[in-house]
């Protein structure tokens, strides 16, 4: 029996794409899946990326507008913590509905979501089934994960553009994906050549 990767730990990874600007290509994605995690790719459609799905390869491009979006997420409520930190880079505001139910999760994620994004800046409010986010990021701070691996991958993702954003815990990554900080580190490191290799070019 052949079983699929888990689609949604990829998602960290292709939003990465989509509010740095960049470009990042995924290998071996099903073409037909029933994994929740498979919506990333509407999602952060919907938020403005460039999105192809060619020979197994999912290629993330993004650009240089995010846009806000109003998304029911009852079916990917798992994907809630990376979508809710693309909205808070977006240029408008953002509706996340149908994810009441992630109160209950690792950890309360929809206060936990409240919490750490206005800290930084953004005023995020909860409403009954979801989260309504003001984007408005000013700065780094202490990103809280507690103890839940996709808090911590929303922290990783905005760390990406916000400076000064620390995390107290990448290990609870380890939860679902032990190979994560390395995989980020190295998607990081590869961008930084693939930049300065550019830069020699022109």
């Amino acid at each position: 029996m052949a079983i699929e990767p888990d689609l949604s730990n990829a998602a960290p990874f292709l939003a990465a794409a989509a509010i740095t600007g960049g470009t990042v290509t995924v290998p071996n994605w099903p073409s037909n899946t029933i994994q929740p995690g498979d919506a990333i790719r509407e999602i952060l459609q919907r938020f403005g990326a460039n999105v192809t799905l060619e020979g197994g390869s999912l290629r993330m491009h993004g650009t240089d507008h995010l846009r806000g979006v109003d998304l029911d997420l009852s079916d990917a409520a798992e994907l809630t913590p990376v979508v809710a930190a693309v909205a808070a880079l977006a240029d408008g505001t953002s509706h996340l509905r149908g994810i009441s139910h992630i109160r209950g999760h690792e950890t309360d994620r929809l206060a936990a979501l409240e919490t750490e994004l206005d800290r930084l800046g953004s005023h995020v409010s909860q409403t009954e089934y979801g989260l309504t986010i003001h984007p408005r990021l000013l700065g780094g701070d202490l990103w809280h994960t507690y103890a839940d691996h996709r808090m911590a991958q929303a922290g990783a993702l905005l760390g990406l553009v916000v400076p000064e954003i620390v995390l107290d815990d990448i290990g609870c990554t380890g939860k679902t994906m032990p190979e994560f900080e390395h995989l980020w580190t190295t998607m990081i490191d590869d961008s930084v050549e693939a930049s300065a290799g550019e830069a020699i070019r022109q």
